[in-house]
């Protein structure tokens, strides 16, 4: 496991994580890095964090596009999972992982 990035989450009203955030590539000392292997690591990681127990069954994707930005989502029974990507920079972007508790659900105007 690599070190060297930020894990955010959001908690819900009963301290449960609603919203995990983590950049869209695991960090490396590799020299040059390679984005694929980055990714892979990283949704290696998210899947111990959150294995396919706790996500549910796959419901679907999408993936939306406008110029050099764009989101693929994938719906799961009780996440979605979302990754964040700008063509112009390809070493960047976030992968954001919320969860379908009722807990989590913002209430309209916020």
């Amino acid at each position: 496991m690599s070190a060297g990035f930020d894990l955010v989450v959001d908690y819900g009203p009963s301290q449960q994580a609603c919203t995990l955030e983590v950049p869209a590539l695991m960090p490396t000392k590799d020299n040059p890095a390679n984005s694929s292997v980055m990714k892979q690591r990283m949704y290696e990681f998210l899947a111990d964090l959150v294995p396919a127990s706790v996500r549910g069954k796959e419901l679907r994707r999408m993936l939306v596009a406008m110029g050099a930005n764009s989101v693929e989502f994938v719906e799961y029974e009780h996440v979605m999972v979302s990754e964040a990507q700008n063509a112009n920079e390809p070493f960047g972007g976030t992968i954001t992982v919320r969860f379908k508790r009722d807990e989590c659900k913002m209430p309209v105007g916020q």
